[in-house]
């Protein structure tokens, strides 16, 4: 489940007629904050550059800079900002937090977890960290290394619904659907309109093959949250298993105009032309899910399909051998069969 919750930091000053270089630093800073606040991304840049240039050492116009980038989808330059606000400010823990971010957007998971373990070493206590270590951890797919994560936070800000969702996720994705469904209705029955809680029962009835039960449920997350590319793409991907091949293609392509980063879509997409016997089209997409660096799970088993079709078997075997060590339950079961 998606987030990102980018830190600005906020600092008051006062204005006088004859300005030192102090004072216009923190002009510029305070009217960058506010073009942030406008979400003039461009303009922020521009004023945080000025009170930059009054202070080279100003860290934290560095790190709102860096938000002002990230905003504008900019997360590589979003990176610099930040490692330079770090080298100014070695414990600096929103730049921390931020670069974190960063890193999840570009894929780069393992560098997203140093950042963690550097802010739970100032934040020892904090639930949300450990919340967000263990959102890193399922990307990597260390599932129980993200369980240990989420019911640490549990420990420490139990009935959060957030959380206990997440853990019912890990059951999941080990394909523990029993143990997932409890967890989910235990958060559900804290947060009633739980919109995650929907999405993740619909996928558990998909995987029991309860199509019907899979589309209500999807519909009662897209209800709380209409038109959420993730659900939008999820419900594509039950029409996918129930062979509404027309409908799936109208969910899917919806899911990819709100959001065009979402290698989820591009990989049910890929499913869709496999299923109407596009291969070549097929790989197009599920190569372009991988550039995403999105978490996708089975896209390597859905890559071994593709190159078993195409006639090579030993490619298809070496997609399924890294889909076992990415935990793929599905390339497990279909490289016993075919692999030796």
């Amino acid at each position: 489940m998606k987030m990102r919750k980018l830190i600005i930091v906020f600092l008051t000053v006062s204005l006088i007629a004859c300005e030192s270089s102090e004072e216009r630093k923190e002009r510029f800073f305070q009217l960058g904050n506010t073009a942030i606040a406008k979400e003039d991304y461009q303009n922020a840049i521009q004023l945080f550059n000025q009170s930059i240039k009054e202070d080279p050492n100003y860290a934290e116009a560095l790190n709102n800079r860096g938000v002002a980038q990230m905003e504008l989808d900019h997360p590589y330059e979003a990176i610099l900002d930040y490692n330079k606000a770090l080298a100014i400010k070695p414990k600096y823990l929103d730049a921390f937090f931020n670069r974190a971010y960063a890193y999840e957007e570009i894929g780069q998971f393992e560098n997203a977890l140093d950042d963690v373990v550097e802010i739970r070493q100032l934040k020892p206590d904090s639930a949300f960290v450990y919340f967000y270590q263990g959102l890193v951890l399922t990307k990597l797919k260390q599932y129980d290394n993200a369980f240990a994560s989420f019911n640490k936070a549990d420990s420490i800000d139990p009935f959060n619904p957030e959380t206990i969702i997440n853990i019912a996720t890990i059951h999941y994705f080990k394909n523990q659907l029993d143990s997932a469904t409890q967890m989910v209705n235990q958060a559900l029955e804290l947060q009633p309109e739980n919109a995650n809680g929907f999405n993740l029962l619909s996928l558990i009835a998909l995987e029991n093959m309860d199509y019907q039960s899979a589309l209500v449920e999807i519909n009662r997350a897209l209800n709380e949250v209409p038109g959420e590319p993730y659900f939008l793409n999820n419900r594509g991907y039950i029409y996918l298993e129930m062979d509404s091949l027309e409908l799936a293609l109208e969910d899917i392509n919806r899911s990819i105009v709100l959001n065009p980063d979402n290698g989820w879509a591009y990989r049910n997409k890929g499913i869709y032309q496999l299923k109407k016997g596009n291969i070549k089209l097929a790989r197009n997409q599920f190569e372009r899910a991988l550039t995403t660096g999105d978490f996708i799970d089975e896209i390597y088993y859905y890559l071994g399909l593709v190159s078993l079709q195409e006639g090579e078997t030993e490619q298809a075997c070496d997609y399924w051998r890294k889909g076992v060590e990415l935990n793929e339950l599905k390339s497990a079961k279909i490289r016993d069969q075919n692999c030796l």
